[in-house]
């Protein structure tokens, strides 16, 4: 609607008196929403949808009995007028016309005549907007009165719709497929196809007839009807607009006089327009008029003539779908040709192809169910094969929903073939007809991982049942627990379970289901939920469980039971996938019938498991529960409460994503369970649901203390987060589903008088405006988050400012930090500012109306609480925009000095982020003030980041873009220039870093910024001539950056930038702003052929591809493809331009940059679908660039080549070890019929070259067998025409001297051997070997026979004879091919019931025997391993361990055999060789073998646990010589560890010997050394707590030698570090040796680590107190005196850019110095209550030193600003000041005979002068609650 026209409304709206209809004090509130609706933004959308169902709810309660009948007219007049406004956004809609219900039955007659005068007035204007378009045809499709008035006047009408189509055809011809014009001729056509529906008699009828030929309603029609023919010609249009010209056309066909006209003249028209009858349709007779058609003319495959012959179909009566017309047969059936030949079309018809096969198929059905059509013969022979065809060739089609299609016509086809033979007899159980057994047939010869099988199979099984295919089919359990190993296959192999499953219920009788089930489906489904894949047990929890389980729940507790009793009776290595499958199962019964919790105990185990997936399962079970409002158990409070706070701190991010979903539906059912119970007065259960929350929220905000780690804040931030928004009703909210319902007001007013649920007082306040200080993003914006919407300011709830800040309240101390963090160099500090900024505008200047007044230093702020001048917005913005300008000023003048002192950008995001992300201002009336900031800023993002540029090319050579190299350059000159004592190093100083880091950070910045701003501004502003010169001023902006930056992460932030700038151009109704992306385009296009050939942006095109795909993907989102034909079309013209003779390295090609966009364009998933036409051509444009003589072209050809094959056939599959391809080349064929003849022509050009002479080979090879290789088998010869010359052309290559040649030769000659014909190919091959002479073919032959015998299921006898013969030709050939030779007979011994097996394994003894006696001139190392790889296999282990001994023998060889023991041993599977790796061990010298060695000696101890006496001695000697080397990094100091473990364990183990005390620590020393350092490998720290840990544990708490107390100390900090490391493998084996030694948890199958912190410090705590070393040595560590003298008084910038982390993620030094606490707390605690004498000393306690620190942290609190801010926040501060308190906590309790009573007294009085500061931060009281 034009501004008049809303302007017209809102009048209306205002002026009449329908408001007293409402009470007289909602008026204000009714006018102004019904006034938004003029003005309605999509943004709006849920906030209007709520407020008129409040509305509408209030209109309903009224009654109009008594009201004027004049007023309830104006009313009708508005509602039904807002309606045709709003008839745009259907929900919109649907709500406004809710409100004309109660008065259809008194004013029914008004509401008619309102809506014929709304239709009336569209029609008498001539030039309506969509919007009253789209109202027309409405009214016409839902008033009967409008549609009366239309055929009244039909004549008019039809006269005004052809002047709409006429205009809207002209404006396309003219100005091309716009926003508006789309959206106008889409609503165009909507008329017409509701004036044909609505008024046939007077529009259709009118066409046909014969009487009134002349009449000018006729002709009108008839040229309305040659407009929609000639739209179905268009091919810009879209698929919408077509489809309902389809339609309007089928109406008016269907109406024909007779069946026989109307079939004769849709033939007719058919052919004229879409089989080249007529080149061009100029009028509607002609149209109509019979023409020749030519003899080889070929149907044009267009969307056109899909639409047409679906909207035949769907508008045709049966009797003119049954009429016979030509040839016989009905024309329902003469139709399936045409249809068929679209689904066999174009792939970018496929989609639509195949909805009109559905649309056929059920027109056809109901013809043959109502006997209108006989066509038995038909559907068993044409109907039967056609149908299948398509559907083998789309079941995997990689157009979207054409896979689902190809089965819903097989379905279909299925149930016509059930129509055909309903007078067949099929008794039931009796074998199905050939027909289906024969769909069966191919779906077994299918391969496993074929995707379109399964949806094939699942509509198979009602037709022929469950029995039967499992009979037929018996490795298809198998195949379907295999599809569980990828989530590719798992949705559409879980339906047919589910089909099967289903109809195993249906088909068997109650009694005997769960026999019926078991019998098939239990050891399937109990092997994969113990699978070893991860990903295979997730699949069959999500979808096998839940799918029997709802099937039968008799079934799902058959599953639970067993599997219960299987826990609770078998002592099984599985335990805990047994418990994870059980864990499942029984959430999955809990949420699908009402079940209290059960097996409490098996649940705690899971809850206490180190897996996190049984964890999460545990989780899950706990929180689940069938009854919606089920209230919180005393079971589920305990669990929770145990289990929650040791769950705070995990790396899995997919854990905490579970986590909070399963506290989600927790808390949801708590609220709505405590809503009823406080209806029922059940005050025990509902006190214990408010006591959960209370102790939830509190536990959350407890853990958000600075210091604590990522993964800790992340959740307690999510959790807060889910628990605000359950228990906080929100008016505002958006969600339509899951909302918090209004009831929960009540339950807060109950809690409040409880005093409980304090969720938004002070100190929640302040924990989460600490948490805007950290260093992650996400932290920062959910904490921000949650502040904005949940909390109130000021602060401590006072009307007025907080008052706890130096300046007068907390709001200004805020505001300071804010402002000092945004002019950080350091990026996450500017974020922190930026928010913080954010935060303070929002709440206070925004929502209180506060004005600030800010000093010139930036740093520090008064409040002034009356209003001052102006807006406080304004004045808050103005004093922000100042001090930009002057920063950018100084920047300009002294770049340098700016770097260091002024960082702009953190003002730019903070003045952007409250511009943009404030509600409250993104309104027309309140933007139009603030405007002239929008603009202001814009103005200056781009002087800034022209500045930067500037900067940088400063002196450069280039035109547009400098190099790195120069950007350094000119950065260097400019600091000697400005730095008078600056001297150039090698290194980058940290001036350079910080003025590099400042430019890009800033233009960065910059560019977000233009992005967000510009946004708001086109949504927002009035299209004027200024505003289109900022938007165009921005986007030349963009432009430059991304042509003259290669800084990958200024790329990607402009990458984001600019698309947010052009998904706004394209949404915006203006002309103007539309055409801006297309003018970016267009110059883009023009300037890589311009400036190609002068400059240089990196072999990646930098952002010249972001320009494009930016734009085109935008223009995708829009549904629109206009630019992306044309820039598709100018990329492959530039790409095929012929190179320059002589090309200059220095500079870019053309061709470069479009293969480079291409490449970037194909990798857009969003634009798959659009390009997926184009695949064809792309990849033969890349296969000939290959060719190019430019290294440039062919580098940029291979990239864009490895897109292209991802997109051909999907990312690549491997299961286990077999490479899944799914795509055979009748299927390529099928889909990209210009690609197969290609790569034919190319393999015979490649073939016309000398193969073997590898400095001629044809460039396309190695991208034409990629592509040939990635292929499926071929299921029969006959399938391909192309398949037996390709297959002939590769087998060829072969020969090639080239070693991956020949492997890719190989891939793709199997990939094109039918599955029909492999045994008689293998035999073949081994003919021509027998023949050959030519190593190379022999080796790519093997190649090729093992991979066919791979896919065999047996090999015949006389084949592996025939392969056994050719050893002695073998034997001398080079080392590759004879290692092939084994590789094949390896291959052949896999396979079941082989009986040559032993001739095979004689074969390679003999070929390794021969090697390793130096037979041969050369060495073969290769066939070596493939050698041992093969005995080994076959438990030949002597063989293999001579080589060890053998000094000819590679050392890479023997690597390999070390390492193949090594994996045997740890599977258990050999145990007699210590003796011999301990004399390897011995005579080996070189250290890598040695280590090995050491290595796969551990392995086999700890499999032994005992040594013999030879044994010990050889082992002591070997320790000795070499233990001194156990310091050692790298693999052989670990090798030294490992064996001194061994040596240690083993000596403790055997009463003759005894390991010496220094031998003991020198072993734990260097445990403790390796558990230290990050960057060293602590695989041998497993093997040695798995050998001696708890042994020397034993020792030394059993000799209390002091040597070993040390080595104890030493031990437990060990393992501490380890239980805390970053590597979650190191975490799980140091969790696994805790458990050990754990009474209580003892029989769980795994411990999680965060439990096994407690139970590590418990253990040593109970069992080492007594110890006075060690006591120390643990006091020692809690805190170094004078530590907190780090503290400095304000918050320091730093001179280092990045810092490096005080802790890991996962160890948390402020919880590990309470952990150390803790354990001095029991461990002092214990020797008192024994009776020991005091532990601490005046060397360890150090007292003077201890008050010195106190009255520091008292004189430093004193000097505090604020306690909302300080630096005392900081992580590293924080931490010193708790373990200073903790250690005088300690000493206070402990009182130390070293301390005397004044001593302790001081103490005492300094300790409780800081815990009651009220600057101390909340956190001190959270580890210090007593």
């Amino acid at each position: 609607m034009d501004l008049k026209g809303k302007k017209d409304l809102a009048d209306l709206i205002q002026e009449q008196d329908w408001i007293q209809l409402y009470p007289a004090g909602n008026h204000c509130k009714i006018r102004q929403l019904f006034v938004d609706l003029i003005h309605y933004r999509s943004n709006d959308i849920h906030k209007l949808l709520r407020n008129l169902e409040e509305v509408l709810r209030e209109w309903m309660s009224l009654t109009q009995t008594n009201a004027d009948v004049s007023t309830v007219h104006q009313f009708i007049n508005v509602i039904i007028r807002l309606y045709c406004h709003c008839i745009e956004n259907i929900k919109l809609a649907r709500a406004i016309e809710r409100f004309l219900g109660p008065l259809k039955i008194e004013h029914s007659g008004a509401i008619q005549v309102q809506l014929g005068q709304v239709f009336w007035e569209i029609i008498e204007n001539q030039h309506p907007s969509v919007q009253k378009l789209t109202a027309a045809s409405c009214l016409l499709e839902q008033s009967e009165i409008v549609r009366d008035k239309a055929e009244q006047n039909i004549s008019q009408v039809l006269s005004w719709t052809l002047q709409q189509l006429s205009e809207i055809r002209v404006a396309i011809s003219t100005s091309g497929i716009s926003k508006e014009n789309l959206l106008t001729i889409s609503a165009v056509v909507k008329v017409v196809l509701q004036l044909f529906q609505s008024c046939p008699s007077s529009t259709c009828a009118i066409a046909w007839s014969t009487e009134q030929r002349d009449s000018s309603s006729q002709q009108t029609v008839k040229q309305i009807l040659l407009h929609l023919f000639q739209i179905l010609d268009i091919e810009t249009l879209t698929a919408d607009v077509k489809m309902l010209s389809g339609t309007a056309i089928g109406i008016y066909l269907a109406s024909a006089p007779t069946e026989h006209t109307s079939i004769r003249t849709f033939w007719t028209v058919f052919s004229n327009v879409f089989q080249g009858s007529i080149s061009h349709v100029s009028s509607f007779d002609e149209l109509i008029t019979e023409g020749e058609i030519e003899e080889h003319s070929l149907l044009q495959l267009r969307l056109g003539a899909v639409a047409m012959v679906k909207g035949m179909l769907a508008c045709a009566s049966d009797k003119c779908l049954a009429f016979h017309s030509r040839e016989y047969v009905p024309f329902c059936v003469e139709l399936f040709t045409e249809v068929h030949e679209y689904c066999m079309g174009p792939i970018s018809l496929r989609y639509h192809a195949f909805n009109l096969l559905q649309t056929w198929f059920s027109k056809f059905l109901h013809l043959v169910s109502t006997d209108a059509v006989q066509c038995k013969n038909f559907i068993q022979s044409y109907l039967m094969r056609k149908t299948l065809d398509i559907v083998w060739l789309n079941w995997d089609s990689p157009v979207d929903d054409v896979s689902e299609l190809a089965t819903g016509s097989l379905k279909h086809l299925f149930e016509a073939w059930e129509v055909a033979h309903k007078d067949q007899d099929r008794l039931r159980g009796k074998d199905p007809s050939p027909f289906y057994s024969s769909i069966l047939l191919k779906l077994k010869s299918v391969a496993w991982y074929i995707k379109g099988q399964y949806r094939v199979m699942s509509a198979l099984v009602p037709y022929v049942g469950s029995q039967f295919i499992i009979s037929e089919y018996p490795t298809l359990p198998g195949d379907l627990l295999k599809c569980m190993t990828t989530n590719y296959l798992a949705s559409a192999s879980a339906d047919v379970y589910k089909t099967l499953v289903a109809d195993i219920k249906d088909r068997s009788d109650r009694d005997r289901l769960t026999g019926a089930w078991e019998a098939t489906w239990w050891s399937p489904l109990l092997s994969g939920l113990c699978s070893v894949h991860t990903l295979q047990r997730n699949n069959v929890n999500q979808y096998w469980i839940p799918s029997t389980t709802r099937i039968s729940q008799e079934l799902g507790i058959y599953i639970q039971n067993r599997l219960e009793k299987m826990l609770n009776t078998e002592k099984s290595a599985d335990r805990a996938k047994l418990l994870f499958a059980y864990l499942s199962v029984s959430k999955v019964m809990r949420a699908t019938q009402v079940c209290t919790l059960q097996g409490v105990e098996l649940i705690k185990e899971g809850l206490s498991s180190y897996q996190d997936e049984i964890r999460s399962e545990a989780l899950g079970l706990v929180c689940v529960s069938h009854k919606k409002a089920e209230p919180l158990s005393q079971i589920e409070d305990m669990l929770l409460r145990d289990v929650l706070p040791l769950n705070l701190k995990v790396d899995s991010a997919p854990f905490r994503q579970h986590l909070v979903a399963h506290l989600k539906r927790l808390l949801t059912r708590v609220r709505d369970g405590a809503i009823a119970l406080t209806k029922t007065k059940d005050l025990s259960a509902l006190e214990l649901s408010l006591q959960f929350i209370e102790w939830l929220h509190s536990v959350c905000m407890n853990n958000l203390v600075p210091g604590a780690c990522y993964q800790r804040r992340k959740t307690c931030l999510e959790v807060l987060a889910i628990l605000y928004e359950t228990f906080q009703y929100n008016e505002k909210a958006k969600q339509r589903k899951s909302f918090t319902p209004e009831s929960t007001k009540r339950l807060n007013h109950h809690v409040k008088e409880k005093g409980l649920w304090d969720f938004f007082c002070y100190r929640s306040n302040t924990v989460l405006i600490s948490c805007l200080l950290d260093g992650a993003d996400d932290i920062r914006e959910l904490a921000c988050s949650l502040l904005l919407e949940y909390f109130t300011w000021p602060l401590d709830g006072t009307p007025g400012p907080s008052g706890d800040g130096m300046d007068g309240s907390a709001e200004c101390h805020l505001l300071s930090e804010a402002l000092h963090l945004c002019n950080s160099p350091k990026p996450y500090q500017c974020q922190s500012g930026t928010l913080l900024c954010k935060l303070v505008f929002i709440k206070c200047v925004v929502e209180n109306g506060w004005q600030f007044s800010i000093q010139a230093d930036h740093c520090t702020c008064k409040l002034n609480p009356t209003a001052g001048e102006g807006s406080p917005i304004n004045a808050f913005l103005n004093v922000l925009l100042e001090e930009v300008k002057q920063m950018l000023a100084q920047s300009k003048s002294a770049p340098v000095q700016a770097s260091k002192s002024v960082s702009i950008h953190g003002y730019v995001t903070s003045i952007t982020r409250c511009l943009t992300e404030c509600p409250q201002l993104l309104h027309h009336d309140i933007f139009a003030n603030l405007k002239q900031h929008y603009l202001c800023l814009i103005q200056l993002n781009i002087q800034i980041i022209q500045t930067m540029l500037g900067i940088m090319a400063r002196g450069s050579e280039s035109e547009g873009c400098p190099s790195f190299a120069e950007i350094g350059q000119a950065l260097e000159s400019l600091i000697v220039e400005n730095e008078e004592d600056y001297s150039q190093t090698e290194a980058l100083s940290g001036e350079h870093q910080y003025l590099l880091s400042w430019c890009w950070v800033n233009i960065k910045e910059s560019c977000l910024s233009l992005g967000h701003l510009s946004r708001v501004l086109i949504s927002y502003s009035v299209d004027t001539d200024t505003d289109v010169d900022v938007i165009q001023s921005v986007a030349g902006t963009f432009s430059r950056v991304l042509t003259q930056c290669r800084h990958r992460g200024v790329i990607e932030g402009c990458r984001t930038a600019f698309s947010i700038f052009c998904s706004a151009l394209f949404e915006s109704s203006s002309k103007h702003l539309n055409y801006i992306p297309q003018k970016i385009l267009a110059e883009s296009m023009e300037g890589l052929k311009a400036k190609a050939a002068s400059t240089s942006t990196t072999r990646k095109s930098a952002g010249l591809p972001v320009i494009i795909q930016s734009i085109v993907s935008c223009e995708r989102r829009n549904k629109k493809s206009e630019l992306l034909r044309t820039t598709l079309d100018g990329l492959f013209s530039m790409a095929e331009l012929p190179l320059e003779k002589d090309v200059d390295d220095r500079h870019d090609l053309p061709q470069v940059h479009a293969l480079n966009i291409l490449k970037c364009l194909y990798g857009d998933s969003g634009l798959h679908e659009a390009l997926m036409q184009f695949i064809g051509k792309a990849v033969i444009l890349v296969v000939e660039q290959f060719g190019s003589p430019a290294w440039s072209v062919r580098n940029a050809a291979t990239r864009l080549f490895s897109v292209l094959i991802t997109r051909l056939f999907g990312q690549k599959k491997i299961v286990g070890f077999q490479t899944c391809n799914t795509k055979s080349l009748l299927e390529l064929s099928a889909h990209y019929p210009e690609l197969i003849p290609f790569l034919l022509q190319c393999l015979e050009s490649a073939l016309q070259r000398e193969i073997t002479a590898i400095d001629s080979l044809h460039p396309s090879l190695f991208p034409v067998l990629t592509i040939l290789s990635n292929m499926g088998r071929l299921d029969e010869e006959s399938e391909s025409s192309e398949a037996l010359p390709l297959r002939s052309f590769v087998k060829s290559l072969m020969r090639s001297p080239v070693y991956f040649l020949r492997q890719l030769s190989s891939a793709a000659f199997v990939s094109l051997v039918p599955q029909t014909v492999t045994l008689e190919t293998i035999e073949e091959l081994v003919k021509e070997l027998l023949k050959s002479k030519e190593a190379n073919f022999i080796h790519g032959a093997m190649v090729s026979m093992e991979m066919l015998i791979n896919k065999c299921y047996e090999i015949p006898e006389e084949v592996v004879k025939k392969i056994l013969d050719i050893q002695t030709t073998v034997a001398l050939l080079p080392d590759i091919a004879t290692a092939q030779y084994v590789f094949l007979l390896h291959s052949i011994m896999r396979k079941e019931n082989q009986k040559n097996e032993g001739n095979i394994l004689e074969v390679v003894r003999s070929l390794c025997s021969s090697i390793r006696q130096n037979e041969q001139p050369m060495p073969k190392p290769l066939t070596q391993k493939a050698c041992v790889d093969c005995l080994m296999q076959r438990q030949s282990y002597s063989i293999c361990l001579d080589m060890l001994t053998k000094e000819e023998v590679d050392a890479d060889v023997k690597l390999h055999v070390i390492e193949t023991f090594t994996g045997l041993a740890e599977d258990g599977k050999i145990w007699e060789m210590f003796p011999q790796m301990l004399q390897c061990i011995q005579v080996e010298s070189y250290p890598p073998l040695k280590s090995a060695l050491v290595s796969c000696m551990t392995t086999l101890y700890i499999k032994l646990q005992t040594l013999s006496i030879s044994e010990m001695n050889l082992l002591k000697e070997i320790w000795q010589q070499n233990k001194t080397s156990i310091y050692d990094r790298g693999v052989w100091g670990s090798a030294v560890l490992e064996m001194g473990c061994v040596y240690v364990a083993a000596s403790m183990s055997n009463d003759q010997f005894s390991a010496e005390d220094e031998d003991v620590l020198l072993v734990c020393d260097a445990m403790h050394q390796i558990s230290s350092n990050s960057d060293w490998c602590k695989q041998a720290l497993r093997h040695g707590l798995m050998i001696c840990g708890q042994g020397i544990l034993r020792l030394c708490e059993q000799r209390k030698g002091k040597i070993l107390l040390s080595a104890a100390t030493k031990l437990f900090f060990c393992v501490w570090n380890l239980v805390q490391d970053d590597d979650c493998d190191v975490r799980e084996y140091a969790a696994i040796f805790i458990a050990k030694l754990s009474q209580e948890f003892d029989q769980y199958a795994s411990l999680q680590c965060n439990i096994c912190l407690q139970e590590w410090i418990n253990y040593f705590s109970d069992h080492f107190w007594w110890s006075v070393e060690i006591v120390n040595d643990v006091f020692l560590k809690l805190y170094q005196p004078h530590s907190v003298c780090q503290i400095s008084k304000k918050l320091q910038l730093g001179k280092q850019l990045y810092e490096a982390e005080d802790n890991s993620f996962y160890s948390e030094a402020i919880f590990n110095s309470e952990y150390i606490y803790q354990m001095l707390q029991k461990m002092l605690s214990l020797r008192s209550t024994n009776g020991l004498p005091q532990a601490l000393t005046q060397k360890e306690v150090r007292g003077h030193d201890l008050m010195q620190d106190l009255h520091f942290i008292e004189e430093h609190l004193y000097q505090l600003d604020s306690a909302v801010i300080n630096d005392l926040y900081e992580p590293a501060n924080f931490k010193v000041v708790i373990q200073l308190l903790f250690k005088v906590r300690l000493l206070l309790q402990e009182k130390p005979a070293c301390l005397n009573k004044e001593n302790i007294s001081q103490m005492h009085i300094c300790y409780n002068n800081i815990i009651t500061n009220k600057k101390i931060p909340w956190a001190v009281g959270v580890f210090l609650q007593e």
